[in-house]
């Protein structure tokens, strides 16, 4: 039934927050859920839509086939090709990446050169990636990108040379995007939250209709069970923030009351490679060994959002990149790699939420024993407090902890630690450049004697600031 539901999900192509598309998978998933569920609910959610209604690059009078990263703004112009930054002004820059997550840090640099454009490739399938303007960490509201990022195929990047015309036509409109959740009774109030998200960039049947076709196959006799399909986890965010996923999970979160919340299991990004656990520290000894397991959580998938609303959560996926945001991203459903991984998963969750579901405490104390090394002492002091109420089993103060875990960005992936912007600004020490989850970014700008010890003293007092600033919000947990 697995792959039936998933080809059903996938005959309504790309799938945009807010878009018409949008309401004919919502449809679809409902009847899903209708049939394991005792209650179904829509949450409509405020988002923003965005939509290529054309694009057109030709260069030396030949047309190239490409995509438009959204959210690129609409031009019409007519420019020469350069591949080197420092002679890109008011030129189009072409960029061959090794990876997708490297597109903003070059997109930011093609913008401070003055370049026109941008022109990305990676391989021979088309993709699609959010580009983004400021702190790529920040939740809050960021004027939006203005100048346009487009892909095309690796066989056709050497036909972008000379001079170009590039039309790009798109669209922006305020929108309503649809949470759909399927509710089971048990024998316990708790709830248990089993997420995946339908919105989805070209085919999407690994990120993520795989997914969602199969959450109806679990549910628990035990615990309330919450199977969800988020929206905007690919886009959607009204004020164009850079922080530009998980909207919908974060909307979402923000409209309920969690305190009954025991659990959140998310599925993302499920393939044919090994599957990576990724959960919160006393979660470890729910999932089974034969999986690889992180006691970190996951920052790039609709799990962060309830380890930040202070769930613990676990987060199931493959991190491979080959078809991710591709046109290209459909599961042969023959495939025995990753039917094992499909019952492998089916198999771990059911596990979990048919079971008697305790924290274990001291996986948390331990990890808390080793964060600690690294903080400042009168943050430490106060978190011997906290560590010996977290021993004494206080679910209070355990779930609220989880509140402190962070974003710091100074590579092309994101790191996920506890009281974040401490250890950003300390890795800020040895990199030209780090941005902190809803901090902002430290930039060092020069490398000399003299602005070295300004910048150790800048370092230092921010360490400071931020340190009694933990004081007063732990002093509350």
């Amino acid at each position: 039934m697995v792959f039936e539901r998933l080809k059903l999900l996938s005959t309504e192509g790309e799938i945009i927050t807010g878009s018409k598309e949008e309401g004919k998978i919502i449809d679809k998933i409902k009847a899903f859920f209708h049939e394991v569920s005792d209650e179904v609910r829509v949450t409509p959610i405020m988002v923003m839509n965005w939509k290529q209604r054309d694009l057109i690059l030709e260069c030396s009078g030949r047309k190239i086939d490409a995509s438009l990263f959204p959210y690129s703004p609409s031009v019409d112009l007519e420019t020469e090709v350069s591949e080197s930054y420092e002679l890109c002004n008011n030129k189009m820059l072409k960029v061959k990446i090794n990876n997708l997550f490297e597109v903003n840090k070059y997109y930011e640099e093609a913008i401070e050169k003055g370049c026109n454009s941008v022109v990305f490739s990676l391989d021979d399938e088309i993709r699609r990636f959010v580009i983004k303007n400021g702190n790529l960490l920040s939740t809050k509201p960021s004027p939006p990108p203005y100048i346009p990022a487009i892909y095309v195929k690796l066989s056709d990047f050497q036909l972008v040379k000379g001079k170009c015309r590039l039309l790009a036509d798109s669209e922006f409109n305020q929108s309503t995007g649809y949470i759909v959740e399927g509710i089971k009774n048990a024998k316990y109030n708790e709830e248990i939250h089993v997420t995946a998200h339908h919105d989805h960039w070209l085919a999407g049947e690994r990120d993520n209709l795989l997914a969602v076709s199969i959450l109806p196959e679990l549910t628990s006799d035990l615990y309330e069970t919450h199977l969800i399909s988020f929206t905007a986890e690919e886009s959607g965010s009204l004020s164009f923030s850079p922080f530009s996923w998980s909207y919908g999970s974060r909307k979402f979160l923000q409209g309920i009351r969690t305190d009954n919340v025991l659990l959140n299991i998310n599925m993302d990004n499920l393939a044919e490679d090994s599957l990576t656990v990724k959960l919160t520290p006393g979660l470890r000894g729910l999932i089974e060994n034969e999986v690889n397991v992180l006691e970190i959580p996951e920052i790039y998938t609709d799990s962060y959002s309830y380890v930040k609303s202070g769930i613990p959560s676990v987060n199931i996926g493959s991190y491979s990149m080959l078809h991710y945001h591709g046109e290209f991203d459909v599961v042969n459903p023959g495939d025995p790699k990753l039917n094992q991984n499909i019952e492998l998963t089916k198999r771990l969750i059911l596990k979990v939420i048919n079971s008697k579901i305790e924290y274990n405490f001291n996986e948390m104390v331990n990890y808390l024993d080793d964060v600690m090394k690294s903080l400042p002492l009168p943050l430490r002091s106060y978190l011997v407090n906290v560590e010996e109420k977290i021993r004494e089993r206080n679910e209070r103060t355990y779930r609220n902890l989880l509140r402190f875990y962070g974003g710091i960005l100074y590579d092309d992936f994101a790191d996920v630690k506890l009281f974040h912007k401490i250890f950003g600004s300390i890795e800020a020490r040895k990199r030209n450049k780090v941005c902190i989850e809803d901090y902002g970014c430290i930039k060092k700008e020069r490398n000399d004697e003299i602005y070295n010890k300004q910048y150790e003293y800048f370092i230092n007092t921010l360490i400071h600031e931020i340190n009694n600033e933990y004081i007063e919000q732990i002093y509350l947990i």
